[in-house]
């Protein structure tokens, strides 16, 4: 991801301390993947006791484009929260590759890390942070 924007990607490390002045510069995107089954729904409920949630609940506020691209095997993906989940993110403005064109569940134990869509993802942030055309 480095060179889409000049920046270093930042990480959960990477935070101030409580009442101290943020240390990161202004993103001009955020990748959340892969996302739990958990986390699509914390979020979508504004549940933010994860940091990592809270980073991205928050980055909808201060209008930072967000790309999520969730990682759950079928058996979740059958739970009716993850669909509600997905759209209330939709609505809020947050691109989230999942289904066709995204991540598409495979079946609980057939899983392959080296298939999950990394580059579907990445070229979602590089058009979330290009100028639009004129």
């Amino acid at each position: 991801m480095t060179g889409l924007d000049g920046q270093q990607p930042q990480h959960a490390g990477d935070h101030a301390a409580p009442g101290q002045p943020d240390v990161w510069p202004k993103a001009n995107a955020v990748l959340f993947a892969p996302m739990t089954f958990n986390s699509v729904n914390e979020w979508a409920l504004g549940l933010t006791s994860k940091w990592t949630v809270g980073v991205v609940a928050e980055g909808i506020g201060k209008g930072i484009p967000i790309v999520a691209m969730p990682c759950v095997n079928a058996a979740y993906a059958h739970h009716s929260a993850l669909d509600r989940s997905v759209e209330t993110l939709r609505a809020l403005g947050v691109t989230v590759l999942y289904g066709e064109g995204g991540f598409v569940p495979n079946q609980p134990g057939q899983g392959n890390p080296k298939a999950y869509p990394w580059g579907v993802a990445l070229d979602a942030v590089e058009r979330a942070v290009r100028p639009p055309e004129k």
